[in-house]
């Protein structure tokens, strides 16, 4: 059975709704998936449209349970866990009452199996958002020793050490990759003039928008660079607004709003650049995407995606220098078409090669069994 906030039709969330999609896909043959969720997506207030609440609906690999707001009750999320009598619980989040909370309480009295995945809601740079908040639920969660009921699921190296950091040295990890989206189309498709680059994520600080049109408004050359996401943070997307505002330089800024993830691979489709020098991510679902999509990714070295020039398939650079960023987006601004094209495709070879379909699917039968 597994707990997520949100989960698709919608896709404002972003990456965790991906993570729970492309599991079921990936080992959705070999178990019964049973999925809570909410039935609104994130920040929305809206019923999902043609979805029927509070009962379960049959899909090919998943059920799934869309919980209204008046339904998020500690006896509503008990009779379900009792009804479907679940060998194992799986969490999709780290700081939710009523999809971690609750789920781990009623796990304890019910003796049954928890993994956690904290979604790289434990890096420097996530935990730093909103911080006080975050470590009254820590305390919360470490005094009632929940920690010592669970087994938390890492997806690199450096989430296993923020993990320990944050919760114990004691606890227990089992190390399980996100499942990315694979495709099996190597195509290159994009004709342009003027170099394209595209930011696509929630309007937050650790996505580090604001960073990114600092740097567009330094840049010499002509670029066109596209904003996608939905707007989380208001003060913040304000700051970022008021500098594209009073921007008059050579490059063209413009706020497309939210994409919608069923039209992402299309949309990457058509730039050259993805531009996400975000302040960490416990993978980086969107920089898959890209990459699969054949458009270079330029992004800041927080990420599980490094040494991308060593295999000429893109950056990955410090945020303490914001002329490295300038300087790369003015160095693909002018290559030409055959040199963008190289690149582009030795992304799409990067970014399969660090994709094991069979190693990730053991991984997930250990976590789980």
């Amino acid at each position: 059975m597994i707990f997520s906030d949100w989960y698709k039709p919608g896709y404002k969330a972003g990456g965790p709704i991906q993570s729970i999609s492309n599991l079921v896909n990936l080992v959705g043959s070999i178990y019964d998936f049973y999925i809570i969720t909410r039935n609104t997506d994130y920040l929305e207030n809206e019923p999902y449209v043609g979805i029927k609440s509070n009962e379960w609906i049959k899909r090919s690999n998943e059920n799934v349970y869309y919980l209204s707001g008046n339904q998020h009750k500690f006896l509503s999320i008990y009779s379900l866990v009792k009804e479907v009598k679940p060998d194992l619980i799986y969490l999709n989040s780290l700081y939710s009452f009523h999809y971690t909370l609750i789920p781990i309480l009623l796990s304890v009295w019910l003796k049954i199996k928890v993994v956690l995945a904290v979604r790289g809601m434990l890096s420097k740079g996530s935990f730093n958002v909103k911080r006080n908040k975050k470590d009254i639920f820590l305390k919360i969660f470490k005094f009632l020793k929940l920690q010592n009921k669970i087994l938390f699921q890492a997806t690199s190296l450096s989430e296993i050490e923020d993990i320990k950091n944050r919760i114990g040295p004691q606890t227990a990890i089992r190390l399980a990759n996100n499942v990315p989206f694979i495709s099996f189309e190597r195509v290159y498709t994009k004709v342009t003039d003027r170099l394209k680059v595209v930011f696509v994520g929630r309007i937050a600080p650790e996505k580090n928008l604001l960073f990114a049109i600092q740097v567009i408004t330094k840049v010499k050359v002509e670029v066109e660079f596209d904003i996608y996401g939905p707007i989380y943070n208001n003060s913040y997307w304000m700051q970022c607004k008021e500098i594209i505002e009073h921007y008059n330089g050579v490059a063209i800024i413009n706020y497309k709003g939210v994409l919608d993830h069923e039209n992402l691979n299309d949309k990457l489709k058509s730039y050259d650049i993805l531009f996400l020098p975000s302040t960490g991510e416990n993978f980086g679902h969107t920089i898959n995407e890209s990459m699969m999509n054949c458009c270079i990714p330029l992004i800041s070295d927080q990420t599980p995606w490094k040494d991308l020039e060593l295999s000429n398939a893109g950056y990955d650079l410090s945020l303490n220098n914001e002329n490295d960023f300038v300087e790369k987006i003015e160095y693909l601004a002018s290559l030409d078409k055959d040199q963008l094209k190289e690149m582009a495709l030795n992304a799409y070879d990067f970014a399969i090669k660090k994709h094991d379909v069979n190693s990730l699917e053991t991984s997930y039968k250990l976590l789980f069994n």
